[in-house]
């Protein structure tokens, strides 16, 4: 019944059948958020450091995000969990983990802008079989770092991120692949100085600014 309809993704647009009165206004990060980023390439390529940011949910890829650090030991691994320290260590009981050396498991934090300024790249590992992002706060978040990212291949997610330009497109069932790209991103200067820069770039079409302006806009003609 709606005469106007906004969308975060056209991914989300998708499930719509009507053509008419809909528009694709993507999410933003708030300006306050962006102002604690501290984008510093070189610094970030000298980290070795790999990051995620997500809920204690199977699909959401934690275990595998466990099973890279195991994989990888010559990289520091920060797994960031919406969630309580109980949980957490409940779940790591359950499935019978023991965390690597390399790795951190920090439970729900009220500010995630320091582990982004010291991370080298950013991972999204949801299982496309079992849930679809339909936009990808903490990617956007990564790419206002400076930060490339590894995303799923379908969802809103995916539309944030173009391969070998600001990060890759890569399902979390291809895990050999997604090692491999790690290895590539960490240990050659030039790609990462390029995804960087392309991340950084990317993320100015995510403007805080103009998705408000779109969407006052929108209601100003409804």
């Amino acid at each position: 019944a709606a005469s106007k309809i906004i969308r975060v993704s056209n991914y989300q647009r998708s499930f719509l059948k009507r053509e008419k009165g809909i528009t694709v206004i993507p999410n933003a990060v708030e300006e306050t958020f962006v102002k604690e980023l501290t984008p510093n390439p070189e610094k970030a390529f000298k980290e070795k450091r790999v990051l995620m940011i997500g809920s204690l949910k199977v699909y959401k890829g934690t275990l595998e995000f466990i099973g890279l650090a195991q994989a990888l030991q010559q990289c520091k691994f920060e797994l960031v969990i919406n969630d309580t320290q109980e949980n957490i260590d409940a779940l790591l009981h359950v499935n019978s983990i023991a965390a690597p050396g390399n790795l951190a498991i920090y439970p729900r934090q009220n500010d995630v802008s320091k582990f982004y300024n010291h991370a080298t790249l950013v991972l999204n590992l949801t299982n496309r079989n079992l849930a679809i992002e339909t936009f990808g706060l903490t990617a956007l978040e990564a790419m206002c770092a400076g930060l490339p990212v590894i995303v799923p291949t379908v969802g809103g997610i995916a539309e944030m991120v173009e391969d070998g330009v600001n990060g890759y497109r890569i399902d979390v069932q291809n895990m050999s692949e997604i090692k491999e790209k790690i290895e590539n991103i960490i240990s050659n200067r030039e790609l990462y100085l390029s995804l960087s820069k392309g991340a950084l770039e990317r993320s100015g079409r995510y403007d805080a600014g103009t998705m408000s302006r779109n969407i006052l806009h929108e209601i100003e003609t409804a």
